[in-house]
C-alpha cells in the first residue's frame, strides 16, 4: 500500500500537495464539483486513471485532450455500482485503504449547509447532522 496523508483544499494546493508524494496513480472523484474533477485529473501521474462516480452539476469538466492522450491518462465513468463493486469497496475500507472525510453539523444547521452545497462552499465532502 502507497502512503497515507491528510490534504486539506481550504489551506493547501491539493494537486501540489499531491505531486510533493509522487502524484496519484488513481483518482476517484465523488464530489459534484469541476473544480474537484480538474484537481484530480491534475494530480494524476502518466498512465493514471480518473474515475467519475459523481457527476458535475453544470455537466461540464474542462480536461485537455493532448495531455490525456500523450500522458494515457484514462478517464473513466461509474454511474451505477453493482453489488460486488460495494463489496469491494467495503473490503478497501476494511483493510483501512480508505478513510472517511466528514464534518458533523446539528440539524439546525442543515438549511445553511444545503445553501453551501448550491454555492459551491462547501469544503467537506460528507456531512453528518447529530439528531440529539
Amino acid at each position: 500500500m502507497g502512503q497515507t496523508f491528510t490534504i486539506n483544499a481550504k489551506y493547501v494546493d491539493p494537486v501540489e500537495e499531491i505531486k510533493k508524494h509522487g502524484a496519484a496513480d488513481g483518482v476517484i472523484s465523488t464530489a459534484v464539483s469541476a473544480k474537484a474533477f480538474e484537481q484530480g485529473y491534475r494530480a494524476l501521474r502518466r498512465g493514471g486513471k480518473i474515475v467519475f462516480v459523481a457527476l458535475p452539476a453544470d455537466n461540464f469538466v474542462q480536461l485537455p485532450i493532448f495531455e490525456t492522450v500523450l500522458n494515457g491518462v484514462s478517464v473513466i465513468g461509474s454511474i451505477v455500482g453493482t453489488r460486488l463493486d460495494l463489496q469491494e469497496t467495503f473490503e478497501l475500507h476494511a483493510a483501512g485503504k480508505t478513510r472517511v472525510i466528514y464534518e458533523k453539523r446539528n440539524l439546525e444547521q442543515a438549511n445553511e449547509a444545503f445553501a453551501e452545497v448550491e454555492r459551491g462552499t462547501l469544503l467537506t465532502p460528507r456531512l453528518v447532522f447529530d439528531l440529539s
